[in-house]
C-alpha cells in the first residue's frame, strides 16, 4: 500500500523545494484509511485542501479566523473517515459537507459573541474596502442565510448542490436565497449590483 502512495505521486521542483503530491483516487484514499496507511492523511491532505480553503473562503472572507477554520474542516473530516462509511463519490460533497458544519457553527457563536459586545470582524492584514463592505453586510445575516448565500453565489454550487451542503431542501434554500437577496437590495442595492455583477440572483 506504501508503494502504492509513492506511485501515486507527482515530485513537483522549483529552486529551492521540492514537493510530493499525491493523485490518487478517492476510492484509493478510502483504501489507505481503512487500512491505516501512514500516508493516508497527507494524502487526505494533498485530494481536499485546496478545494477546503477555497470553501471556506467563499464562506468567511477575510475573517482572520480563516485559516484555524480550513484546518478543524481537514482534522474533522479525516477523522470521521474512521469512524463513518464513505461512499468514494461521495466523498468530495461528504468533506465539503464537514466544512459548511465547521463554518456554521463558528458563525453562530461568533453571533451571540456580538451580541456581548465582542469586536464585528477580525480581519486579515490586508483587505480591500469592498471585501471589507460585503463581508460586514454578511455577517448581518442569520448563519443559515449567509451560508446558502455564499454557497449558490459566492461558492458558486448548484441549487441542489447547495442545498444539500447547506443541509435543507431546494425550496428552502431559495427561500434563504430570497432573504439575502431582500436584504441586499435593502441596504444597497446599487452599489451590490455595480461591484458585484458576477452574483447574480438568478436560481
Amino acid at each position: 500500500m506504501q508503494d502504492s502512495v509513492q506511485q501515486r505521486g507527482r515530485v513537483q521542483s522549483a529552486p529551492h523545494l521540492r514537493l510530493l503530491t499525491w493523485e490518487g483516487s478517492a476510492a484509493e484514499l478510502l483504501e489507505l484509511v481503512a487500512v491505516r496507511d501512514d500516508g493516508a492523511a497527507a494524502c487526505f491532505h494533498d485530494r481536499y485542501s485546496s478545494s477546503i480553503h477555497a470553501l471556506v473562503r467563499a464562506l468567511v472572507g477575510p475573517d482572520a479566523a480563516y485559516a484555524r477554520l480550513v484546518e478543524k474542516s481537514l482534522l474533522s473530516a479525516y477523522a470521521g473517515l474512521f469512524t463513518c462509511r464513505v461512499s468514494p463519490n461521495r466523498l468530495s460533497a461528504w468533506v465539503d459537507g464537514h466544512a459548511v458544519r465547521v463554518v456554521h457553527a463558528y458563525l453562530r457563536s461568533k453571533r451571540w459573541s456580538l451580541r456581548f459586545g465582542a469586536r464585528r470582524l477580525r480581519l486579515e492584514p490586508t483587505v480591500s474596502d469592498e471585501a471589507l463592505l460585503f463581508y460586514e453586510r454578511l455577517g448581518n445575516l442569520d448563519p443559515d442565510v449567509r451560508i446558502a448565500f455564499c454557497l449558490r453565489y459566492v461558492a458558486r454550487r448548484a441549487l441542489s448542490d447547495s442545498a444539500l451542503l447547506a443541509g435543507c431542501s431546494v425550496a428552502q434554500l431559495r427561500e434563504r436565497l430570497l432573504v439575502a437577496e431582500t436584504y441586499f437590495r435593502s441596504v444597497s442595492a446599487h452599489d451590490f449590483d455595480s461591484d458585484q455583477p458576477e452574483l447574480g440572483w438568478e436560481s
